[in-house]
């Protein structure tokens, strides 16, 4: 039988996120921003128990320069004193070491200016990128650098890379993005690289790039399976990158707001509980005590555009990723692709040992199985061509195997 490799592996995504995440993760209301700060393109940043958002645009196309701190103890938002720079919307930010890095945009022009803030002494401006104003770029802090590149720029979108030094308060070009210009793409950092991808050039990219700061160098790793997408939020938790809502293909709003997670160890995506109602356009969100915020941003396609003021959060630690609490190197499963039998070959039963269950991929229970040690021989004569899953009772972790005749 000759096999689709692209829909096997799509297959195994989709049925491998049915299985690993929990039902039960449910996105909760919070409290919205005052209703004059319902914008889009605001950036949103978490720093020491606390959210912040700053600047944006509205509906109208007009932008500001307010500063917001969110307490969620009282689930409230208190006006800080403004942003010092030009009001803006279409601009990013990131942390690093207790601080948040921020800048570039555009109101009546676009802007190269860079920015820190300090919850101790507050705003300060840093030397300027010496590169093209632009819109919407990439921005990573991690590791003692600020990394900026692709957005929009004068003549179009761009693919350059440039890397800031905190510690010197200097800039340097790197090597240059290797996928199509873009704008909007979305972005995070993962110890010892940085990744970006997605966003809206000559189409809308689903495609995912990793650039290792060692080296300057950047490699393709595993594309989003879903659909392209562009103006959404990203962020890294955990050692993983998670990708949040944004418009779709056709650069209007997707049915659901999409949530996914990107395992580097495993070069693999995870898709997780969407938000409430459809995607959203340039909201904003930050992280605080291991929840994810979700604030403001535009809806378009479903009817006349409007702007959304409902606010939820999302508990990620509710989030089991395949490779929590069981190693999956004490467990493998051989011949695969299969035919009559598989056996499961199991090095460890303290940390592997239990029930198992094997599903095809519509998420149909096919039978049960009890793992104890040393090689499981499993029947699956019985067995249609196709992609099966083996998931632990407790769905924390997952193998795939491929039966073929």
């Amino acid at each position: 039988m000759k096999i689709n490799l692209l829909k096997l592996f799509s297959s195994i995504l989709l049925l491998s996120c049915m299985i690993t995440h929990s039902s039960n993760a449910q996105w909760v209301p919070v409290a919205s921003p005052p209703s004059n700060f319902i914008t889009n393109h605001t950036y949103g940043f978490g720093l020491d128990g606390k959210g912040y958002l700053v600047t944006g645009g509205n509906i109208s196309g007009q932008f500001n320069n307010r500063f917001m701190q969110y307490d969620p103890v009282t689930d409230e938002f208190t006006d800080l004193d403004n942003f010092p720079g030009a009001a803006r919307g279409f601009a990013i930010g990131d942390t690093w070491d207790g601080k948040a890095y921020f800048g570039f945009g555009a109101s009546n022009i676009a802007y190269d200016d860079l920015w820190v803030y300090d919850p101790a002494t507050g705003w300060d401006q840093l030397a300027s990128c010496p590169c093209n104003e632009r819109t919407h770029p990439a921005l990573v802090a991690h590791n003692g650098k600020v990394y900026v590149g692709l957005g929009g720029g004068q003549f179009g979108n761009l693919d350059d890379w440039w890397i800031y030094d905190i510690a010197t308060d200097t800039w340097e070009v790197g090597a240059r993005f290797p996928g199509a210009p873009r704008h909007h793409p979305y972005q995070f950092g993962m110890g010892d690289f940085i990744y970006v991808g997605l966003g809206h050039g000559a189409s809308i990219y689903n495609e995912l790039f990793r650039y290792d700061p060692a080296t300057d160098t950047w490699d393709e790793v595993a594309s989003l399976p879903g659909e392209g997408r562009v103006a959404g939020q990203q962020f890294a938790w955990d050692d993983k990158g998670y990708v949040l809502s944004g418009e779709g293909m056709d650069h209007l709003a997707m049915e659901e707001g999409e949530f996914w997670e990107y395992d580097p160890e495993l070069d693999q995506w995870n898709e997780l509980p969407p938000h409430p109602g459809t995607s959203r356009w340039a909201p904003a969100s930050f992280v605080i005590n291991d929840e994810v915020y979700l604030f403001n941003g535009e809806v378009y396609g479903f009817g006349p555009a409007t702007s959304v003021s409902e606010a939820y959060k999302y508990d990620l630690t509710s989030v089991m990723s395949s490779t929590d609490n069981i190693d999956k190197n004490n467990l493998s499963i051989s011949p695969n692709p299969a035919s009559d039998f598989i056996t499961i070959n199991v090095k460890d039963s303290d940390n592997t040992s239990g029930n198992y269950r094997v599903f095809n991929i519509l998420g149909k229970e096919m039978m049960n199985v009890n793992l104890e040690s040393g090689n499981e021989k499993v029947d699956i004569s019985g067995f249609d061509n196709g992609v099966y899953i083996l998931s632990s009772e407790d769905k924390r972790s997952t193998w795939q195997f491929v039966v073929s005749k």
